[in-house]
């Protein structure tokens, strides 16, 4: 049994890397060979005179397919059905149930005061985050909002405050829970709370390396890594690079790995830094003053469409102070909702339960057909999305996508725990807690990532002797979710991996030890496990790439009828999923479109403010017309077209920002973006 096995050799073998890798003097970023860049560039030139060749191109594709019925495919599905409400749209789905990961499951419980009712356990993802923070704006989450307000799933949508959200998380290092600060924004006041706190916190084993990793972060000048790395030109694992900037392994190892872990289950001293979000905080010597940001293109058009759809603004700007956002009865009312508004349009056919067996395209046809398990007469489309993971996709294509063959995952087993007594794990409620790679196997045998105390987003803490439910769990308990394995399972016998019931015991055993909670306590725990196979893809070192020759192999074997999405291509999560469903959906529309009889594409107006700016006024405009108004979309007709140039950013004044740094900005009666006082 794996409960018996001497040691997890994955995490020992990870550790053993992180001692490797630094400090060695210098980075492996994967060049290739001068003959190799000439190769590519002579296939690269071969691929564009080929795809040109396409037929139909700029004609609606009257027939597409959409593999998988996760929440990137159905969000893909439903933007085509808005986009190109005459397409005939076919959804497979190898399961039996559609929404993916995302599946909210009900239990009748009953706590120690004899009270039963339903409790919701969700699987995969809980909650959405709003972006109204972060170094580099963005708007994915007013694709979330145009979601419940179109599908009429505001009444459904709850919501905390940034401050109840984000109020304490913690890391288990070396044997216990330590709180993580945060620098309140809310008032001084709290923002001395805040200082009082990180303090002390910086005495506790797991910040020690702070204050030096700081100090030689900003000693760091001439970084010969970062321009590269943002170039596109290079890549590096995330541990390798901080690793480099602060001058030491400490942080990385009990911080960095905690929350890389925690979002990705992957290792921090793999994973890609140029592709994966924490690219975000790579720092720019942009010299921009303190009044203006810099914004992405595509992400800048995104948000210049959707403010303009009231019923979004006018939501977004009713979460603006919202630090997490979800459903009532869980996160499969959005993908159930979904799924409802494509059964109900005549031109959608949902086939289920029977999976894929192959995805050819015929060049006499210039068509992609399918065939499935049960219906071996191939079916032509005129477009094809896969939003299915990666390898199963190359799987299906006769080896002709060997760069996504090459794809990894990770396995995540998930146990739901729910304690019939209220706050089992106070005084330590807030978000939950993560376990580094720092903490030894001996101290780790499950190989636990991290808890989820789902019980405080639902029954906050706020007022302790009047609980208000923000959920729809019909009795009062302590629930939690136990995420293990992830990359500590890499490389693995199967047999290594425990069974579910062996599971549930682990994670019972594990929080007990890490709560101390009394042995009553824990065996009164319902326990509830299920192995999600590969359902995290992870994106590498050297991810951008591998994803570059993808695109080129798509375009040359498929001729671009042929398109990817999904988390297999892009960072995880719930935003970062409808975008790239929205994005691929809007690509086919707009491809279709963008060579129509009707002349020059029609473009909003410019900012008001920015007429005097020449250049930048121009720049702006281009901006805006790029979300559906012009040919430079993003992702291409392969959906990683964006793999093979850099984003265009634009210089931008906050004010002129909507629901960003409290602007103020807002959308008036014409439908213009006006800037805030």
């Amino acid at each position: 049994m794996y409960a018996t096995r001497p040691r997890c050799l994955a995490h020992a073998a990870g550790r053993a890397g992180a001692k490797r890798r630094f400090p060695r003097g210098s980075f492996s970023f994967g060049r290739s060979s001068p003959d190799a860049d000439a190769g590519n560039a002579s296939a690269s030139a071969a691929t564009r005179r080929r795809y040109a060749t396409a037929a139909n191109k700029g004609q609606p594709p009257r027939s597409i397919a959409v593999l998988g019925g996760g929440l990137t495919g159905l969000t893909t599905a439903w933007h085509l059905t808005r986009a190109l409400p005459h397409a005939r749209i076919t959804l497979y789905e190898a399961s039996d149930r559609l929404g993916g990961w995302i599946d909210t499951s009900t239990v009748n419980l009953r706590n120690r005061y004899g009270q039963e009712g339903p409790v919701h356990f969700e699987r995969a993802a809980r909650m959405v985050r709003p972006q109204t923070g972060g170094r580099v704006p963005r708007w994915d989450d007013l694709l979330f909002f145009d979601m419940v307000a179109h599908l009429n799933l505001t009444d459904q949508l709850m919501h905390a405050s940034a401050e109840d959200s984000g109020t304490t998380a913690y890391i288990y290092y070396p044997n216990r829970l330590v709180p993580i600060p945060r620098i309140s924004r809310a008032g001084p006041l709290r923002t001395l709370d805040s200082i009082l706190d990180l303090v002390p916190a910086l005495f506790q084993p797991v910040f020690r390396d702070v204050i030096p990793s700081a100090l030689h972060n900003a000693r760091t000048t001439g970084d010969p890594y970062t321009a590269d790395i943002l170039e596109g030109r290079s890549d590096v694992s995330v541990g390798d690079y901080f690793a480099y900037r602060f001058g030491r392994t400490g942080l990385v190892d009990k911080v960095f790995s905690a929350v890389t872990h925690g979002m990705t289950g992957g290792d921090v001293w793999k994973q890609s830094l140029a592709s994966g979000s924490w690219a975000d905080y790579l720092p720019r010597n942009d010299g921009e003053p303190v009044t203006r940001v810099r914004v992405r293109r595509a992400d800048y058009a995104l948000m210049n469409q959707l403010v303009r759809d009231k019923a979004v603004f006018d939501l977004a700007t009713e979460h603006l102070d919202s630090g997490s956002l979800w459903f009532r009865n869980g996160m499969s009312t959005l993908t159930n909702a979904l799924a409802d508004a494509l059964r109900k349009n005549p031109n959608v056919t949902i086939k289920m339960g029977d999976p894929v067996t192959s995805v050819r395209y015929l060049d006499n046809f210039d068509r992609v057909f399918i065939t499935t398990k049960q219906n071996k007469k191939p079916v032509p489309y005129e477009k094809v999305v896969s939003t299915i993971y990666a390898k199963h996709l190359a799987a299906l294509t006769d080896d002709h996508l060997p760069s996504l063959a090459s794809s990894t995952a990770v396995s995540i087993m998930i146990v739901h725990l729910w304690y019939p007594d209220l706050r089992v794990h106070s005084p330590n409620t807030g978000f939950g807690y993560l376990l580094p790679q720092a903490v030894p196997h001996e101290a780790n045998p499950e190989c636990v990532l991290g808890v989820i105390f789902d019980s405080d987003r639902e029954f906050p803490t706020t007022k302790l002797f009047s609980l208000t439910n923000l959920g729809a769990d019909g009795v009062e308990g302590t629930k939690m979710t136990v995420l293990m394995g992830g990359h500590y399972w890499d490389g693995l016998p199967e047999s290594f991996i425990p069974d579910p019931a062996a599971a549930a015991d682990m994670a019972r055993a594990a929080v007990q030890r890490h709560l101390r909670l009394s042995d009553r306590v824990a065996r009164s725990a319902y326990a509830a496990a299920q192995l999600c196979r590969d359902c995290i893809p992870q994106l590498l070192v050297g991810h951008a790439a591998r994803m570059r020759a993808a695109h080129a192999e798509l375009q040359w074997t498929f001729r671009g009828r042929l398109a990817v999405a999904g988390q297999s291509y892009q960072p995880s999560g719930v935003l970062t999923m409808l975008r790239a469903g929205r994005d691929i959906a809007m690509q086919i529309a707009h491809s279709s479109s963008s060579s129509s009889s009707s002349g020059t594409a029609q473009r909003p107006p410019p900012l008001r403010g920015e007429e005097e700016e020449g250049e930048e006024e121009a720049a702006y405009a281009d901006a805006a017309a790029a979300d559906g108004y012009d040919d430079d979309w993003p992702v291409g007709d392969t959906g990683l077209e964006r793999f093979t140039r850099q984003p265009t950013w634009l210089s931008v004044e906050k004010r002129l920002l909507p629901l960003r740094f409290k602007s103020g900005a807002y959308v008036d009666e014409d439908g213009n973006i006006q800037p805030g006082d």
